[in-house]
């Protein structure tokens, strides 16, 4: 709940609201560790299998449409992402990280797979190339002293490059298959356009991103427990781009995690309400939204353009539930939350509130300049979109709900069209990439044997 000091409680009475009384690099080569050795077994395999076991006999951890995953492979690749994020290398963390690990060479071999049906080809020239770009990027010398560090680190490079293989066949495969199914009418982009304009005076976020998918609900769990890690490794120091990098299952893990602007009302309306309590620089609980758990940073927030946010106009519905002597404070703020989270329109949250609150009173407020509201209350409001509700907010006349029922923005300048588009295309193409990869990993057949 929100505890308005007396000023702002003064503020909103005069107000008329009754109160009654850029991304940090991962540097690869500046950790060290052991390098974890391939285990044995002697499994009968297929032939392909067999043929990519090699000369040695060797543990394999799981098959990929008669393709093989080694514990060498596994090894290599947790040695990777322990040394580029920062983790802790212990044992608990290599646990918790296997099986997200092993499941991010999964979707590798099935990337690698879909391209070759495509008769896409990833030349090793490609590879090198991207390689010699990340090793300056780290300020390596050259190369050949960037694979060096690495494998002093007990990261192989073979690891690496076969992570860089898998992430340009999919872009390739991406670019041919997906990008062109993609059209943006201009019904679309008046529409986000006339958003955009809306969401004058309102706050957007330069927002990084991890995404974990849940495809069978019965791994819903195990999701959780993996952001959960996550996020409890970065609040100790791991670097959430590296982590993004390595762990995130969204299109923007190649950019580690980086969203760009998103405006406020952009994402699902759940994610949307936790992002505008997320101060800036924090980083968020693991968040349930469509498809999987989703954990955000807040890099930076600024107002959203188009005109004198102080010119726009709001019109507020305020509830105000009395709080009986001996009532449970905190049980009474859930309740009311609940119903300013669930009401979408001022109509509603009054009639939720008569229905559900005994003794709350409801009124309305006309239509008011931003610029006229007193400072912290005009904060609080202009955050808001059209059904959105603060949070309860405590008042000597008890907890008070306050909803924008309508907002009013001047004239300003919209942006490029072509901007908008590629807005638009971009939020398309992720989600079906996503659905792409998904489709893949539900027709394959896949033997988990780790």
């Amino acid at each position: 709940m929100i505890q308005l000091s007396r000023r702002s409680a003064a503020a909103v009475l005069a107000f008329g609201l009754t109160l009654g009384t850029s991304l940090a690099t991962p540097a690869l080569a500046q950790l060290a560790g052991p390098r974890t050795a391939a285990a044995t077994n002697g499994m009968a395999l297929g032939p392909r299998v067999a043929a990519q076991q090699g000369q040695q006999e060797e543990r394999i951890v799981a098959v990929v449409n008669d393709e093989a995953i080694s514990q060498t492979d596994l090894a290599g690749r947790m040695r990777l992402a322990i040394v580029n994020t920062g983790l802790p290398d212990t044992p608990d963390v290599e646990q918790k990280l296997k099986p997200q690990v092993l499941r991010l060479l999964i979707d590798e071999k099935l990337e690698l797979q879909e391209a070759k049906k495509q008769n896409l080809v990833v030349t090793d020239e490609e590879v090198d190339r991207e390689f010699a770009r990340l090793a300056k990027q780290n300020k390596a010398p050259s190369p050949e002293s960037f694979a060096a560090n690495l494998e002093r680190e007990g990261v192989p490079v073979s690891s690496l490059k076969e992570q860089m293989r898998a992430n340009i066949a999919w872009n390739k495969v991406v670019q041919r298959r997906i990008r062109p199914t993609i059209q943006v009418s201009d019904e679309e982009i008046d529409s986000r356009t006339q958003r955009i304009i809306a969401n004058a005076g309102k706050p957007e976020y330069l927002l990084t991103e991890i995404f974990i998918s849940v495809d069978n609900p019965k791994l819903d769990q195990d999701a959780h427990q993996l952001a959960d890690k996550l996020v409890g490794e970065i609040t100790h120091g791991a670097n959430f781009a590296a982590v993004a990098q390595q762990f995130s299952q969204s299109a923007t893990a190649a950019a580690g995690g980086d969203m760009g602007w998103v405006q406020q009302g952009q994402l699902e309306p759940a994610l949307d309400r936790a992002l505008q309590r997320l101060p800036t620089g924090q980083v968020s609980v693991p968040l349930r939204g469509a498809g999987g758990y989703y954990i955000f940073l807040v890099r930076d927030e600024r107002t959203v353009t188009g005109g004198d946010p102080a010119d726009i106009e709001v019109s507020v519905g305020q509830v105000v539930v009395p709080v009986p002597p001996g009532a449970d404070v905190q049980a009474l703020g859930q309740t009311v939350k609940k119903i300013g989270d669930t009401s979408h329109s001022c109509e509603a949250l009054a009639a939720a509130a008569k229905a559900s609150l005994p003794g709350s009173t409801t009124r309305a407020q006309p239509m008011t300049r931003l610029g006229d509201i007193p400072g912290e209350l005009s904060k609080l409001i202009g955050r808001l979109g059209v059904g959105q509700a603060t949070d309860p907010l405590e008042t000597q006349a008890g907890l008070m709900l306050l909803m924008v029922c309508d907002r009013k923005v001047p004239e300003g300048s919209a942006p490029p069209r072509d901007q908008v588009a590629n807005m638009i295309g971009g939020e398309r193409m992720d989600m079906l990439q996503r659905r792409n990869l998904r489709d893949l990993r539900r027709a394959a057949t896949i033997d988990i044997r780790s």
